[in-house]
């Protein structure tokens, strides 16, 4: 699909996830109107789906257009939809494949080592984690007492992955990451990420990488995983999304 064409800068909202926002190219933001929900909703699909809600219901104005920095997470986005703006969301199933590039290299990934836990640079610096739990709970408990909490949090993983983005020094986050893994008898692996998704958020580049549709329409599945449709009878034919200029 031929991308869209953007939408003015200033008819354009983004609301995403800090992990998400730390990928961005120093700047890349800064003309934007940009919301950011906290990062520990994550833990709760019912918490972020309301304030996605609340949060796209607010900037929901005639000519806008909102693109989320989510994807599908634990089908948060289910749900939602617009009175007046064009929507636009990543069509992955959460951060972790936006920034290795897609679901498929995320499954790719995930074969390798089933128990196997993901981070960044961004992920580090702004969400809870493996290794901010332990840093947190030896500086409050003690080393001892900390280890044995952990290895219960840890008990069903073996890696730890640490995703090189290219947008940072790996160096810092590796050290740190690698601390951490050493002190539960776990692996550490680097590999490598990509930022065409995010940068494609900002940039108004929403190709197949995304999912694009107008005032009124509700997210569902079918809009995220068409292939698992594709035997439904009863579908309607698809069409392509309109773009960003014909929404009203």
């Amino acid at each position: 699909m031929k991308p869209l064409e953007p939408p003015g800068r200033s008819a354009f909202r983004l609301i995403a996830c800090p992990a998400v926002l730390g990928e961005l190219a120093e700047g890349a933001a800064d003309d934007l109107g940009c919301d950011t929900l906290p990062a520990r909703m994550h833990l709760s699909p019912e918490r972020l789906k309301e304030g996605l809600h609340a949060a796209v219901a607010e900037v929901d104005v005639p000519g806008a257009t909102i693109v989320l920095g989510y994807g599908l997470c634990s089908n948060a986005v289910l749900g939602l939809k617009t009175r007046h703006a064009t929507l636009v969301v990543p069509r992955v199933d959460d951060c972790i494949a936006m920034l290795l590039g897609s679901n498929e290299a995320f499954a790719a990934e995930a074969e390798k080592e089933r128990g196997s836990y993901y981070l960044t640079k961004s992920y580090l610096d702004e969400c809870s984690t493996v290794v901010s739990e332990h840093e947190q709970m030896t500086e409050k408990y003690g080393s001892d007492k900390a280890q044995r909490m952990m290895r219960l949090v840890l008990q069903h993983y073996t890696r730890l992955v640490l995703i090189d983005t290219g947008r940072y020094d790996l160096e810092a986050c590796r050290a740190r990451v690698e601390t951490v893994a050493g002190v539960y008898g776990l692996t550490v692996d680097v590999v490598p990420g990509t930022t065409r998704i995010v940068d494609a958020l900002v940039d108004g580049e929403w190709g197949d990488d995304f999912v694009v549709v107008p005032p009124g329409h509700e997210l569902t599945l079918r809009d995220f995983r068409p292939e698992l449709f594709q035997d439904d009878a009863s579908s309607p034919p698809s069409q392509d999304p309109p773009s960003a200029a014909e929404a009203p």
